[in-house]
């Protein structure tokens, strides 16, 4: 399945499927690692993680993959990877041409013309932890970081006035007015001829002025018909220009704020949902298409209309399904516990401005987004994460003013940082993290700890923007029950989460929750792994290979009104 945009005029090389493979070990100097000496004695699957395969598992170090393709001769080309984990030198006919360091990004590469045909990709995949090279994923993340190729390449044969994206907004939603942003992939000013179809209709003919790569349409749509999570309808528009063409994917609708709560088309709602991670014990993070959809399946049946990406730029065929199903989606590019060494780094500000830019370039079509993010429980109680934070907010800003921006706190009580934010996003778990430790099971804690935030956020004047719960939930081992309810048992983590829904559901002033977590997922490997029995983060209301605890049946209740 092959995301949206689609480019149906031009030659497009999927390059999924069995590559070439080497595994080097964990000593390889990277700087001096010269892969024509490289001998390819196994296979491994693209997409995938070579950490999560038997013969490499938890292994740190790198790996190399290899395949060729043939294209016409004389055309230049974009190599485009969907996502890589975590550090990455790529190589085209031999030559070193970028060394991504952006996980969990998509990234694309201009490939010049060559007079041959046969092409050779090369990718040195390295999933040591090393901040120097690849500041932005730590090993004391709490989700696994695994090496490889995440998600699918693609090989495109450009032709001239190749096309890049079509940035669609909807500027008028009753009339059915959108306006058109067309990039192209060269940066040209010209006047030249296209012509564009709306929902696989008639195509018209039109003038694009095109200036610096890039030419703005007012069009109207013929049928236009609203985009909503009750009905999420679609539409379509082709462009079409020389050679080359595009069709792009999008939906009608506004994203606004009105009395504390986010609105979709004027009309706010509830935000009821789960934090979700793109992780799985056989896959790691390259899911395959029908877990995409099973997990979709599952919170829909859990009666969930939100889910928040966790933490990283998520794949677009999962946005895509979204798009399809109604899912309102948060998505935030990657950050996780950051503290103020991070923010005096510039080499970690450039890369935090660069990968949330790619987010909103990448997924910027997708009527399911409605708000961004960013550094996921940064130190924002720290005077010196202000700049950045400033900058990301900025950015977001900048690259799309239709939906809402903000992040996930940690720290609700003294964050510096949210009159920056459209809405304010909350991760506490009061009553598993208990203030009383004496406590069997603390659950009482929770609506306390939740109004003693609102009435914090009241008294800094931020008591009228949304209040969003982005993280709240306690753990719990699958198949375990104790007759104590304690913590890790599944009767606690049905209580606690009775307690979280009923609350959030209930309660005007909140505007909705993501759970923590969808389903359970691997995480340290080191001992900080002592908080977290099995080595995964057991908050899920399923485990890992998506079986339902005790708590699934509850929360399907609350959120379906039964």
């Amino acid at each position: 399945m092959m995301a949206f945009p689609h480019f149906p005029a031009r030659q497009v090389h999927c390059l999924d499927g069995l590559w070439d493979f080497a595994y080097l070990g964990d000593d390889i100097d990277l700087d001096a690692l010269d892969v024509r000496g490289v001998e390819f004695t196994e296979r491994m699957p693209v997409p995938g993680c070579f950490d999560a395969t038997p013969a490499y598992a938890g292994r740190r170090g790198t790996a190399v993959y290899r395949t060729t393709l043939r294209v016409a001769p004389d055309t230049p080309g974009l190599l485009s990877i969907g996502a890589l984990g975590m550090w990455a030198r790529i190589y085209v006919d031999g030559q070193p041409i970028c060394e991504p360091t952006l996980p969990y990004s998509q990234i694309g590469i201009s490939i010049p013309a060559a007079d041959f045909s046969t092409r050779e990709v090369l990718v040195v995949s390295d999933n040591r932890f090393d901040r120097e090279r690849m500041p932005l994923l730590e090993q004391f993340f709490d989700f696994y970081a695994y090496g490889g190729i995440f998600r699918s390449v693609y090989w495109h044969e450009l032709p001239e006035y190749a096309l890049d994206r079509v940035e669609i907004v909807t500027t008028d939603l009753a009339a059915g007015r959108i306006q058109a942003a067309v990039r192209f992939h060269e940066e040209f000013s010209d006047t030249i001829r296209g012509r564009v179809a709306i929902d696989g209709g008639a195509f018209a003919m039109l003038e694009l002025a095109v200036d610096r790569g890039t030419a703005v349409l007012d069009l109207v749509i013929p049928e236009p018909t609203p985009w909503t999570p009750q009905a999420p309808a679609l539409h379509t528009l082709e462009l079409r220009v020389g050679k080359d063409a595009i069709t792009e994917r999008f939906g009608l609708r506004t994203v606004g704020i009105k009395d504390g709560a986010v609105t979709i088309n004027g009309e706010p709602v509830k935000l009821l949902g789960y934090c979700r991670h793109e992780a799985h014990p056989q896959y790691g993070p390259a899911l395959p298409l029908d877990q995409l959809v099973q997990d979709l399946q599952l919170l829909r049946d859990l009666g969930c209309n939100f889910v928040r990406g966790s933490h990283y730029p998520q794949d677009p065929r999962f946005l895509d399904l979204c798009d399809e199903y109604g899912m309102i989606v948060f998505e935030e590019s990657m950050g996780w516990g950051q503290k103020v060494e991070h923010f005096t780094d510039p080499a970690f500000q450039d890369l935090q401005i660069i990968q949330t830019q790619e987010m909103v370039r990448k997924s910027y079509n997708h009527p399911a987004i409605v708000m961004w993010g960013f550094l996921n429980e940064g130190a924002s109680n720290a005077p010196e994460s202000r700049k950045l934070y400033e900058k990301l907010a900025g950015t977001l800003r900048a690259f799309d003013n239709t939906r809402l921006v903000t992040y996930a706190s940690n720290h609700p009580l003294d964050d510096l940082n949210l009159d920056l934010v459209d809405v304010v996003s909350i991760n506490c778990y009061p009553g598993w993290y208990a203030a009383d430790r004496e406590l069997v099971a603390p659950s009482a804690e929770i609506v306390p700890t939740l109004d003693r935030i609102r009435a914090s956020l009241a008294e800094r004047g931020l008591g009228d923007k949304p209040f969003l719960v982005t993280e709240i939930g306690a753990g719990a081992i699958y198949g375990w029950r104790d007759p104590l309810r304690a913590h890790w048992s599944e009767e606690y983590q049905e209580e606690y989460l009775r307690v979280v829904c009923e609350e959030v559901v209930a309660n005007d002033a909140i505007a909705g929750v993501a759970l923590w977590q969808f389903c359970d997922c691997r995480t340290y490997a080191s001992a900080r792994a002592l908080m977290r029995p099995r080595a995964f983060n057991n908050k899920g209301t399923l485990d890992e290979y998506r079986r339902p605890k005790l708590a699934y049946r509850m929360v399907r209740s609350i959120f379906r009104g039964e």
